[in-house]
């Protein structure tokens, strides 16, 4: 009979708390920034002299070099954190990333901004990735779904920071420059300190192996079938992902326009769609863990599936504007929980590689956000905008399912008996 050994490193329950706050910071911090540059985007085109409809291709273009700069960060970045421990990247990034937004401010033309843009989306995209990958890795110490709870800190981040950027967006028209000092130094400030809590390399827990004395004769074509499944696992992994970002684009993107326009509410109206499915996706995500604990990987995301189609079709066909905020919730709801068991799954699946497993799974989802809002614009011209958001509602059905069979590539979640006395 097969034994598995793990290597369990000897962390005390306050370093484990230290190293799950730092985790937390982690999160908030990468939606506190993300928000910091939403609120600023009116100031930084009249900076740029990109106001009105005329300056939208240069916005555009600077928007899309941010988004594939993501992408390619999110890939990239895997390997270095398996390779030299979640500390030794994420401390710099956390100090990087919040800072790497200023030079927007001072810089006079579009291909220089573009240059700043990818430089900005490699920050963003290493940092996701990595943080990810100390969230799975905080996994396997508890032994239990955290990596929700570390997602609900991304929009906390986002609502707190919206506040300061909306405050420095009606008092400085005309530059980014006071947003990008004001909150992006705090936020390096804090992440500076931070970084000294995440988990070192030697921190983690070993990747399981068994004994070289139970090797059998047929290792090589089990090697084999096994890079074969892992990487089919991946690749579905990846598509869940993409799925569930894509679907998030509908309200994201399109939501306050489908209000507006199929629903005949006014600018302000249609916009709480919004504020109803961020709302209710911080809220799932918030409880998710123990959603996920007492449902298990595969029940969580049949139900997922289902709650966030039926939100997409009851806004397809809601009479008025109550009951669009009902399937806007519901949207909020059903997709709260899909990242953080992708991402979750893809780390476990050989967690002596899972910053590069994460951050495949992170680089294709990323896509969604890039590829997201031009499709779903041609669907509105095509089709209507009415029916914009059957796009999701069938994607959500696909993930409903075929998750719960991808979803068994992935191990279980375990830790040893002795760490758990410890936490």
């Amino acid at each position: 009979m097969t034994t598995i050994h793990t290597a369990i490193p000897a962390l005390s329950p306050r370093r484990l708390r230290a190293a799950r706050l730092a985790t937390f910071f982690g999160f908030f911090q990468l939606g506190a920034a993300i928000i910091m540059w939403s609120t600023s985007t009116s100031s930084l085109r009249q900076h740029m002299g990109w106001e009105g409809a005329a300056g939208d291709a240069s916005f555009g273009a600077l928007a899309a070099s941010i988004g594939a700069g993501t992408a390619l960060g999110c890939v990239i970045v895997g390997p270095l954190v398996d390779r030299f421990g979640p500390r030794r990247v994420a401390t710099p990034l956390l100090v990087l990333y919040p800072l790497s937004y200023l030079p927007l401010a001072f810089l006079p033309g579009l291909m220089s901004a573009m240059a700043a843009g990818v430089l900005i989306g490699l920050f963003r995209g290493t940092f996701n990735t990595t943080i990810n990958t100390q969230g799975v890795h905080m996994e396997r110490h508890y032994g239990r779904p955290l990596l929700s709870g570390f997602n609900a800190l991304y929009p906390l981040g986002g609502f707190v920071t919206g506040f300061a950027g909306s405050f420095f967006a009606q008092r400085f028209t005309d530059t980014p420059a006071v947003a990008f000092m004001s909150i992006g130094i705090p936020l390096a400030l804090i992440g500076l300190v931070a970084g000294r809590f995440i988990l070192d390399k030697s921190e983690l827990i070993a990747a399981e192996e068994r004994p070289a004395a139970e090797a059998s004769a047929d290792a090589t074509r089990t090697a084999t079938m096994a890079g074969a499944t892992l990487i089919l696992a991946l690749l579905g992994f990846s598509v869940l992902f993409l799925s569930g970002v894509f679907s998030e684009s509908a309200p994201i993107d399109w939501g306050q326009e489908f209000s507006r326009r199929v629903l005949d509410v006014s600018p302000g109206t249609a916009g709480l769609a919004l504020s109803v499915f961020s709302g209710t996706q911080f809220v799932t995500r918030l409880v998710g863990d123990r959603l996920i604990a007492w449902l298990g990987d595969r029940r969580a995301l049949i139900m997922s599936g289902l709650v966030g189609a039926s939100g997409a079709l009851a806004v397809t066909f809601a009479p008025n504007m109550g009951l669009a905020y009902v399937g806007f919730g519901l949207m909020g709801f059903g997709l709260g929980c899909i990242q953080p068991i992708t991402i979750s799954a893809a780390g476990r699946m050989d967690p002596k590689n899972a910053g590069r497993n994460i951050g495949i799974v992170n680089g294709v989802g990323h896509l969604g956000f890039l590829v997201g809002p031009a499709l779903l614009s041609v669907v509105a011209t095509s089709v209507g905008i009415q029916w914009l958001f059957m796009m999701p509602a069938i994607l959500m059905v696909f993930i409903a399912v075929a998750g719960p069979f991808l979803i068994r590539f992935a191990p279980a979640r375990q830790a040893d008996a002795r760490q758990l006395e410890r936490v």
